[in-house]
């Protein structure tokens, strides 16, 4: 494909920004992701901040109103979008018993608008359960970048939460998009053994952008043990199994990953993965070792 996968993760965000799609900001394809990051925060910072006098003045007016009376205004005059722009300007606590009261399609559908940049004190705020309600409406809307943005901004709490529940495809997913390397690591090392298994497994198993996903998200970790856990994981697959890894690898840009993986291993898995028959092409082998250097 000609692209890393933290470029086309950075490509994929951008285009939501812009409400485009990611051939409409291939003409960014060539920068490094860090700076197609930067591009779409100032993206998001210059369009949230736009109309911000607005949304601030209807925001005061709330203040003035009993909480069931704005709800029931809420619901009735304005849209989800419109709402999280509101959301935005009013005071956390004061959102966030709005946030609790509203239906779990309405918050779902206002995730998608919600400035980024003043999501953390309003999710902090509301209720586990209503935010776990809303978390696993996005996951069924298949919302996995806005996910991805939430997952930044999540509680300890609903961290441990999330992992629990959440399925084990929709958690690689989301992986992709998450914004902080760091807080996906986090989110990652609440999980028990057997389910960081399963996750491997599931990855492993699926089609060609599920293998990417478990590539970037062994790639993604802070965490060396953690990450040599998830490679071991991986390393008790067949030899059918790693090559189609390996391959997906080479295809999609992800050697890098998988290498930095394969470092982190014990020696016994490190054997297993060298000893695949794939390794004894001269051309795969030439890759791997252009990566490397």
């Amino acid at each position: 494909m000609g692209r890393d996968l933290a470029t086309q993760a950075e490509l994929v965000k951008l285009a939501r920004a812009l409400g485009t799609t990611p051939e409409g900001v291939a003409f960014a394809a060539s920068l490094p992701p860090g700076d197609i990051r930067r591009i779409r925060e100032r993206v998001v910072g210059a369009l949230y901040d736009e109309h911000r006098a607005a949304f601030r003045r209807i925001a005061s007016i709330t203040s003035v109103l009993p909480t069931m009376v704005n709800v029931r205004i809420a619901l009735r005059a304005f849209s989800p979008l419109l709402a999280a722009r509101v959301a935005g300007e009013m005071a956390p606590d004061r959102a966030a018993e709005f946030a609790n009261r509203m239906p779990v399609e309405y918050l779902a559908e206002s995730c998608l608008h919600l400035d980024p940049r003043r999501a953390a004190p309003l999710i902090s705020r509301i209720h586990p359960d209503r935010a776990l309600a809303v978390v696993m409406e996005l996951v069924a809307r298949g919302e996995f970048i806005t996910l991805g943005r939430l997952l930044d901004v999540a509680t300890e709490q609903l961290l441990v939460h999330v992992a629990a529940t959440v399925p084990d495809e929709a958690l690689l997913r989301i992986g992709v998009y998450a914004e902080s390397d760091a807080q996906l690591t986090r989110a990652v090392a609440v999980l028990p053994p057997q389910r960081l298994r399963a996750i491997v497994h599931r990855a492993l198993a699926g089609p060609t952008d599920l293998r990417s996903a478990g590539l970037t998200l062994m790639g993604r970790l802070k965490d060396h043990h953690l990450r040599a856990r998830l490679g071991e994981y991986a390393a008790e697959s067949d030899d059918e199994t790693l090559t189609e890894l390996l391959h997906t690898a080479m295809a999609n840009g992800a050697v890098g990953e998988l290498l930095t993986t394969v470092s982190a291993m014990g020696e016994q898995a490190q054997r297993r993965v060298l000893a695949l028959p794939a390794l004894a092409d001269d051309d795969t082998l030439k890759h791997l070792i252009q990566t490397a250097l």
